[in-house]
């Protein structure tokens, strides 16, 4: 015949006795009657097979393969305590961490204070992000080395991530301070013929639309300096080196800095949350994206109208 468990009432009751010494005071804390106690000790008894307590002088005195059997009985219940602790967490928010990868344009410009204002609501949440270019940043959510990603929305569909649209981002033209280009309301191609620029690298989104626009309008631009970067473009603009036309969102960061006007023909790239397919998102990270869609587009409003 084999063995019977232990029922979690035959447990409890144990546990009882033991904490309190009598079958009268462990039926007093756990809301039973005395019989019931006494009754479930007896099965619980039995199926341990050896005897649990002694009695002396009114009192149950637990035997030392009792103590050994309440030990495990304590791991048990902490063990327990701690799942409802996790749980409480999770429903507030306090535990998990946060594992971003962004493209620079927003990694280095608006990211880290929406990120700061995320950590300042819940600081017991770890985030790390990392900064990469936009293929990477989709690569490491189909491998699902990351909680989320940003990056240029990619033409090529990859069945092992999720997408989301985070925001159109505009072509604004970049001037430095006390530039003859401030004259006008807007930037067009014609605007920037034999004009230093200040260009993003050969394979960027961006780069590749302006450079068309200006070959199609026959402008020809003294392409002086060239930056992978954003962040980079836009401190050669406010050092005087030359224009650039950048996001509206990367320009907002600079906005005290650098002077901006609207660049005609309107360009514009399309931004996208990237997430492992499959894998449920934790309570924090659905927090996080709604709060980061929030704030970017707060700023991509502001920005748009700045």
């Amino acid at each position: 015949m084999d063995e019977e468990d232990f029922k979690p009432r035959e447990i409890e009751v144990f546990a009882a006795i033991m904490t309190h010494g009598t079958t009268t005071r462990a039926a007093e804390a756990l809301e039973l009657t005395q019989p019931a106690v006494s009754k479930t000790l007896a099965r619980f008894q039995q199926k341990a097979g050896f005897e649990v307590f002694k009695k002396h002088r009114q009192r149950l005195v637990p035997t030392q393969e009792a103590h050994m059997l309440y030990a495990e009985v304590q791991r048990t219940y902490e063990s327990a305590r701690q799942i409802s602790r996790t749980a409480r967490d999770i429903r507030s928010l306090q535990n998990g961490r946060l594992n971003i990868c962004s493209l620079p344009a927003i990694g280095l410009t608006v990211l880290p204070g929406i990120v700061s204002e995320f950590s300042e609501a819940h600081p017991d949440v770890p985030i790390t992000i990392d900064i990469r270019n936009s293929a990477t940043v989709i690569e490491r959510a189909s491998r699902g080395q990351i909680d989320m990603g940003i990056a240029v929305t990619s033409t090529i569909e990859n069945p092992a991530v999720t997408r989301r649209l985070l925001a159109f981002t505009k072509a604004v033209c970049a001037i430095p301070k006390g530039h003859s280009l401030l004259a006008l309301d807007e930037i067009r191609p014609a605007d920037m013929e034999g004009m230093d620029f200040i260009s993003f690298g050969s394979a960027d989104p961006l780069r590749l639309q302006v450079d068309r626009v200006c070959e199609e309008a026959g402008v020809k631009r003294n392409m002086r300096i060239e930056c992978t970067l954003a962040a980079a473009c836009l401190q050669f603009v406010a050092d005087g080196a030359g224009i650039s036309v950048v996001d509206n969102i990367s320009a907002w960061k600079m906005r005290h800095a650098v002077e901006f006007r609207p660049f005609t023909p309107q360009l514009q790239i399309e931004l996208s949350l990237y997430r492992p397919w499959g894998t449920p998102q934790s309570a924090i990270c659905n927090a996080f994206t709604e709060h980061l869609v929030r704030r970017v587009k707060e700023i991509s409003k502001k920005a748009g109208a700045g």
